[in-house]
């Protein structure tokens, strides 16, 4: 039980570090600056294992209690 909740604890913290990749292209874009498109090409994936991650980690704190 114990490797599962560092797993999606990992993958939270992959997911927000994606998500705030994907805010800053956003806003740099928006400026007009031109920035790398990794994140805007892989938003969807970058979603799934946030969501993953976080509800992961909510039933693994749910089970424990």
């Amino acid at each position: 039980m114990h490797f599962l909740k560092l797993f999606f604890n990992a993958l939270v913290v992959i997911g927000l570090i994606l998500l705030v990749g994907r805010l800053v292209t956003f806003a740099l874009r928006f400026t007009g600056i031109e920035f790398t498109t990794f994140f805007v090409d892989y938003s969807v994936p970058s979603l799934g294992i946030l969501l993953v991650g976080a509800l992961g980690s909510w039933f693994i704190d749910k089970r424990q209690k």
